[in-house]
């Protein structure tokens, strides 16, 4: 198989349209609220302080509460995991939702930075404000994120969690899947990773209404769509032209999964806050595999839905039966792999190699930027 990928410049998010569930789904209530800072009035989404798409968005007002830390991904490296472990922090507020993307979305941004403060109206004097929106690691597809950051947030630190490129590069194929199957409930894969990712291959795909969810319609349709936040060291150096280097501590999600309490003290650390609790880490939030769940859950389902099919009237009498003998009606009506459709295959071989040829030339320059040993990534080239 070939592939190719054009050289890649900047994207404006905003060619692409904005998203449909805006501004942010699941936020606190917008009703006028006390400020931790002064006690004035702060308004959320929907406020007057909205401006029309594509004007630059005011610089903040000093009496406004805005993150002084982001977690800026990378996406499918652990982040769910990490903003929830901080947020039982007592010393730390992390907002709903937890990606609000302000500063990713061109959408977003024109909304106004009092909207965007307003997320963080519940926090403590004293706390430490953060959020964990992966959207900010996605350059060049969304280009202007570090300098807005720099703009209004200009003491802020980072965390940056970086996972083996490939195997994240794939991991967010099948998250967009999972995207596309709750938010349209058909649960077909209509494209494989593939089929995103190699621009001879993407031109004949399925269109973008069978692939990408409505509620990601910012989403620039591209083959780099999967690949970008794969390129870490474009992403370090877009953030360290704006912000000194000790402002940020990266990580791996290879260290986390293997050891979730040691990556939590070193970001506690950088924080500046006392150890996390050991209570915390008793209620699963680490590292683990949510995919496997959700397409398990699909498979049993699209397997009684064939199964009720096959049996006619007789699915009504099926729990009058012997559990023994409803499995072995179940395995002889069913095929074998029936109702696997909707799970999205493998990446091929042949692209593992491609992509290992793009990423792993640059882990030199990235330990030489993080100060990390990736020797791992060097053994997963040869599996």
């Amino acid at each position: 198989m070939q592939g190719s990928w054009p050289s890649s410049g900047p994207i404006s998010a905003g060619r692409f349209g904005s998203g449909g569930r805006g501004p942010w789904p699941g936020s606190r209530p917008s009703a006028p609220r006390s400020s931790i800072r002064t006690g004035r009035s702060s308004h959320g989404p929907g406020s007057a302080f909205a401006v029309s798409p594509g004007r630059p968005c005011r610089a903040r007002r000093p009496d406004m509460t805005l993150p002084d830390f982001f977690i800026i991904g990378a996406a499918k490296a652990g982040t769910t995991s990490i903003f929830a472990l901080l947020e039982q922090h007592p010393d730390v507020f992390m907002p709903t939702p937890k990606e609000p993307e302000f500063f990713a979305r061109d959408d977003l941004y024109s909304a106004g930075i009092e909207t965007y403060s307003a997320l963080f109206a519940g926090a403590r004097p004293g706390q430490r404000v953060g959020e964990a929106s992966t959207l900010y690691s996605h350059a060049p597809l969304f280009p202007d994120t570090a300098a807005r950051i720099a703009r209004h947030a200009p003491g802020a630190q980072f965390i940056y969690v970086l996972r083996e490129p490939v195997a994240r590069a794939y991991s967010f194929y099948v998250q967009l899947v999972k995207n596309y199957q709750n938010g349209t409930r058909d649960y077909a894969v209509h494209r494989r990773f593939e089929d995103f990712i190699l621009p001879e291959r993407h031109a004949l795909a399925a269109p973008r209404e069978k692939a990408l969810a409505p509620f990601n319609a910012h989403f620039p349709d591209t083959p780099e769509l999967c690949l970008a936040g794969s390129d870490y060291v474009l992403q370090i150096e877009t953030y360290l032209a704006q912000f000194p280097r000790d402002r940020f501590l990266f990580l791996t999600f290879e260290d986390f999964r293997d050891d979730p309490r040691a990556t939590l003290r070193r970001i506690t650390g950088f924080l500046g806050l006392d150890p996390l609790p050991e209570a915390a880490f008793g209620g699963g939030a680490e590292a683990r595999n949510v995919s496997s769940a959700h397409f398990d859950a699909l498979g049993a389902a699209a397997g009684a839905q064939r199964l009720r099919g096959r049996m006619g009237p007789l699915w009504a009498l099926r729990r009058l039966l012997p559990d023994p003998l409803r499995a072995a009606l179940r395995q002889r009506v069913l095929p074998a792999g029936a109702g696997r459709a909707h799970e999205p295959p493998p990446m091929e071989p042949a692209t593992r190699q491609l992509l290992a040829e793009r990423f792993h030339p640059q882990i030199p320059r990235l330990e030489q930027l993080t100060g990390l040993s990736l020797a791992s990534w060097r053994a997963e080239r040869l599996c």
